[in-house]
């Protein structure tokens, strides 16, 4: 799945053979990861970390693409979506001017 910011109207759009089965494995790790280590906290690991940083761009693919997420995965992407930092960084990618056409879905 493509990430695009502009689009939010890509619910169940975008998804290639195995993207399901991604889909699912991402979310596996991401219920691990906060069952384990992050309980009790927004993140992956508690803290906003590296790792966070790195399923940012996962997040945004999923809200974009509407995919559903169980009450676990979601409030971590609310938590992704929602950190300060992500705003200023999905804002200043909002303000660019180019387009990339081989990753746009019509």
């Amino acid at each position: 799945m493509p990430m695009n910011l502009r689009r939010l109207d890509l619910k169940g759009r975008g998804r290639g053979p195995g993207v399901g089965d991604d889909i699912a494995r991402i979310c596996e790790i991401w219920r691990e990861c906060r069952s384990r280590y992050g309980a009790g906290d927004d993140f992956l690991f508690g803290a906003f970390c590296a790792a966070d940083a790195m399923y940012a761009p996962v997040v945004t693919r999923f809200d974009t693409h509407g995919v559903d997420l169980d009450e676990t995965c979601a409030a971590y992407g609310r938590a992704v979506l929602g950190l300060p930092a992500f705003v200023e960084w999905r804002d200043a990618a909002l303000q660019e001017p180019w387009i990339v056409p081989e990753d746009e879905i019509d």
